[in-house]
């Protein structure tokens, strides 16, 4: 079960972001393209992603070992190189105890350990990577991606209009309940609770995720 906990303060700072962003989806095709997330009805697309992928884009997979990505990629921008900039600005001290929880044990390549290190050229590796891995598998369908967002902005704001915060919210998420300021959501991963402190909660629907939530924590 998953409980995010909210304040008064937390429901006057919902909100739902105004565009989709490129990162965040990005992140959403590479994940469910190798986590096989979806079924048989996702394996044409999955292969084609997979077969589609340039050489460049490797580096990603450096960054999943074990599936478990460092938390400073999980971004909000408007544009990929909005995005790669708020990473960039990540803090020396997250970047490095993220890489270590990351990989643990494990013997990092070289360019993590590079990364690790605050290495210019390790950082210019990953933009390049994320680049290419956008052109190659989310640019061509972007258009539609935006158009989709349109359509979901706008359902939810009528039906926070019409209906109020908590039905919107659980009806985002079909066996969710929100009960005495808990928005809980029935999972089969382990137990969590996330509490907002006054935060507030972004809200950003992704199209290429058949799962979820995916929620990140930040400070």
């Amino acid at each position: 079960m998953l409980r995010i906990h909210f304040t008064a303060q937390d429901f006057a700072q919902i909100r739902f972001a105004p565009r989709p962003a490129p990162l965040q989806e990005l992140h959403a095709v590479l994940t469910t393209a190798v986590t096989r997330r979806g079924g048989p009805l996702f394996a044409p697309w999955r292969g084609r992603v997979l077969r589609s992928l340039p050489a460049a884009a490797n580096p990603l997979a450096d960054l999943v070992p074990a599936g478990r990505p460092p938390s400073f990629l999980d971004v909000i921008g408007d544009t990929m190189a909005d995005g790669f900039e708020q990473i960039r600005a990540t803090s020396p001290g997250l970047v490095r105890s993220e890489l270590e929880r990351v990989y643990g044990t494990m013997p990092a390549p070289r360019w993590i350990r590079g990364l690790h290190a605050g290495d210019e050229t390790a950082w210019r590796t990953m933009h390049r990577a994320q680049q290419a891995a956008y052109e190659t598998v989310l640019a061509p369908v972007w258009s539609v991606v935006q158009d989709l967002h349109r359509e979901e902005f706008t359902r939810y704001a009528l039906t926070v209009a019409e209906h109020g915060v908590a039905a919107t919210l659980t009806g985002l998420a079909p066996g969710s309940r929100l009960h005495e300021g808990v928005w809980e959501w029935p999972s089969a991963a382990p137990d969590r609770d996330v509490c907002l402190n006054g935060r507030g909660l972004v809200l950003l629907p992704t199209f290429h995720h058949p799962a979820g939530p995916l929620l990140h924590d930040t400070p």
